[in-house]
């Protein structure tokens, strides 16, 4: 059994795709160790493993930090409940650009997707680097954002949710009660690679503390705009069996809606950092 693996990149500033894995061996520490190191340096990867287990999947999470179980998804029941089932029969949908929860204290640090059922055509994510976004910025603009905060609030998107009748009032008075809202630094630096990111989103972002609303939104437009040009960006068409590993702190992604009335169903885990305040 052999822990050794190729990479091929997949775009100019993020995405690369493991080849030749040995799927018994994608659970062993030292497969898992050169995994993470490919993740930092890439900040999304692409696994084929068909053949993945539940159990497999808890383990993979487990190595990077604590597994979520998700307040909002349906998972996979006793045993498995960090991993959820997002299933667009069921309504679930991600069509939008987000980090997953940045309204928490301390959002996951990575989540990985494991595709289970796929629409004939369609179906594709997308992700953005914000660490190449904040590289992309000049050094006024960048002198400018230090020091800034956002706020990150759950109650858009819900709001929207709510409009397109994709949630109950019920469900959404009861999400709206929680208060999930949260100050987070405009600029970022990686706990790891140390690179500098933005952190912000169309999706949870609301504004920047401090800042006159006028300011506060035309910043907020310009950031948005700046961080989806294709440059940084990549796109995945899925096969079953795909798990997409990403890196929450410094990436963006969105699920494109493009394949209704047909399903598309996934596998996901979202892992917190050990220790974290995230409630």
């Amino acid at each position: 059994m052999s822990s050794t693996f190729t990479l091929r990149p997949l775009g100019p500033s993020l995405g690369a795709e493991v080849l030749d894995l040995d799927p018994a061996s994608v659970v062993l520490p030292e497969t898992l160790a050169k995994l993470e190191a490919a993740l930092i340096k890439h900040e999304t990867l692409i696994l084929s493993v068909p053949g993945l287990r539940p159990e497999q999947h808890l383990a993979i999470a487990r190595y990077f930090g604590e597994p979520e179980v998700h307040t909002f998804y349906p998972n996979l029941g006793k045993g498995f409940e960090q991993i959820t089932v997002i299933d667009s029969k069921q309504g679930d949908r991600a069509d939008m650009w987000h980090h997953d929860e940045s309204f928490l204290p301390s959002p996951p640090i990575i989540t990985m997707t494991h595709a289970q059922v796929l629409p004939p055509c369609g179906g594709d994510t997308c992700w953005i680097s914000m660490t190449t976004a904040y590289d992309g910025l000049s050094e006024r603009m960048k002198h400018y954002l230090e020091g800034l905060n956002a706020w990150h609030d759950m109650n858009g998107p819900m709001t929207a949710a709510l409009r397109q009748n994709v949630v109950t009032h019920e469900r959404y008075v009861d999400v709206i009660k929680m208060n999930r809202r949260h100050l987070h630094p405009l600029v970022i630096a990686h706990p790891v690679s140390g690179r500098k990111a933005l952190y912000l989103s169309p999706t949870y972002t609301t504004h920047i503390d401090g800042l006159a609303s006028p300011e506060s939104d035309a910043l907020l437009g310009y950031l948005n705009a700046h961080c989806q040009q294709v440059q940084f960006g990549f796109r995945h068409r899925w096969r079953v069996g795909d798990m997409v590993l990403w890196d929450n702190r410094s990436v963006l992604h969105n699920a494109i809606l493009d394949y209704q009335p047909h399903q598309r169903r996934m596998h996901r885990t979202s892992v917190f950092a050990r220790g974290a305040a995230h409630a």
